[in-house]
């Protein structure tokens, strides 16, 4: 498993949601059109139902598919003139367990991180329509009120 490379596969929004999507290929996708050849590679999704989902041209989900597959996130099988993918659930697992133990903030690192914080701090701007940066003559800041002072603006 190379962190980086399925962290860079990941970056890409259609990439992320094909992996997401895969999770539940029944649900997202539908019965596909080789399910009863499919016995010896379950939950599997053709390339062209991929590409229908995502919306995008064919060549951009072979290049997709295949960033994919070198970051080891996908495993694939051609049945006939079809490629079907699926998750590789073991290195989802994997990277998984990797990014919690390296990358996010773990319980006891989240209490130090809080004890340094002060959660009555009051210092932070205010940002009213006088205070608004020449810069950005359009930009308005709100925050939630009550409905009436909504209603009232």
């Amino acid at each position: 498993m190379d962190p980086l490379r399925i962290l860079k596969a990941l970056s890409n929004p259609h990439r992320l949601n094909i992996i997401l999507w895969l999770k539940r290929p029944e649900q997202e996708f539908g019965v596909q059109i080789h399910a009863d050849s499919l016995i010896d590679f379950p939950h599997s999704v053709s390339v062209k139902s991929i590409q229908k989902r995502c919306g995008v041209s064919q060549s951009s989900i072979s290049t997709f598919m295949s960033i994919l597959e070198n970051a080891e996130l996908v495993e694939s099988r051609k049945i006939n003139q079809y490629t079907y993918f699926r998750r590789n659930e073991p290195v989802i697992r994997e990277f998984g367990s990797w990014y919690n133990k390296k990358i996010s903030i773990q319980n006891d690192d989240a209490e130090k991180l809080l004890q340094t914080v002060n959660l009555e701090d009051t210092s932070y701007p205010i940002a009213e329509e006088s205070a608004l940066s020449s810069e950005c003559p359009a930009m308005e800041l709100r925050t939630k009120g009550t409905r009436d002072e909504d209603e009232n603006r």
